[in-house]
Formats: C-alpha cells, structure tokens, sequence
C-alpha cells in the first residue's frame, strides 16, 4: 500500500486493489444485467423465449406451449385442430403417459365425453362442433414435478407433437 498526500491529505491507497475491486463491480453489473434481459425475454416466465409453437406439416394439429414453467403453478397446452381430423363431431387427443404423471391435467376445454387410459398415453375423447372450420382445445395443467419434461400429444392417424418444457422449482 502506498501513502500519496493531496494537498493537506495522507492518502493510503492500493491501486492494485482497487482495479480488482472494479473489475468484480463490473462482472456484477453485467450478469445482473444479464439475468434482468434474460428474464424479460421469458426465460423464466411468459415471454418470447417460452412461448413455443409445433405443428404437423399437413396443418392437422398445431401446439402452443411454454417452454419454461413453474412447480405447482398453471400452465396451458393450446391445440389448434385442423377441420378434417373431426369425424362425425368427435374428435380424441392423446398425451403420453409419462407426461401426464409429472404435470396433473386440471382442466380441459372443451370438456371430454370420456377418456380412455392405455398402457403408454391417456386419450381424451372430445364432442366438437362440426362446422368444417379449426377447433381449438385448451388443456390447464400443473406440474408437479420441477426438471425436464418431455412430452407428446397427438390424434388418431396423425405423426405425434413432441415437445420439451423446463420446470423451475
């Protein structure tokens, strides 16, 4: 440590010290930056980074999802249906299994006349207007397991949506 005198003043200072104090400052400043536009962006919430979007390349279905969620906080699957995967006003969604044990399902709408369990998805039977436009059919979730879910939903017929979600705890 020196000891500089400015004017009047004894001054002890280590230059050394100070640089590496100004150093972590700045290393500090930019990752709270960095976690602040993170999160703003929607990493860990609703956002551009969440919200997520897959489909079938003949338009039959289409997922919106977020890729980010919360441990016990809601959360929705947004399916949008194309008109020729309805038949005779009926149509069945299916989730898999594995999915459908780390995220309980609160609620669906439209409501299912039935659902139907199998070994590896549960199948949700919905009664939906046939009139030869899309459908939409919202599920609310809860997850109730914090890590990575991997998921899939899919109809009768059709190539399965597969899709990823990250649970913070």
């Amino acid at each position: 440590m020196d000891t500089h005198r400015t004017g009047d003043l004894q001054i002890d200072q280590d230059l050394d010290a100070q640089r590496h104090h100004w150093i972590a400052e700045r290393v500090g400043w930019t990752v709270i930056t960095l976690v602040i536009l993170a999160a703003l962006l929607g990493l860990f919430g609703s956002g551009w980074l969440s919200e997520a979007s897959v489909g079938t390349p003949e338009g039959a279905l289409r997922l919106e999802y977020s890729r980010f969620g919360r441990f016990l906080a809601p959360t929705t699957l947004r399916l949008h249906l194309g008109p020729d995967v309805i038949h005779e006003g009926r149509v069945s969604i299916w989730l898999n299994r594995d999915y459908i044990e780390a995220a309980q399902v609160q609620r669906i709408l439209p409501s299912p006349d039935a659902v139907e369990a199998g070994a590896d998805r549960l199948t949700f039977v919905l009664r939906v207007s046939d009139a030869g436009g899309p459908t939409a059919v919202t599920i609310y979730l809860e997850p109730d397991r914090a890590g990575s879910l991997s998921g899939q939903i899919g109809l009768a017929g059709h190539k399965p949506l597969r899709f990823d979600q990250f649970i913070y705890p």
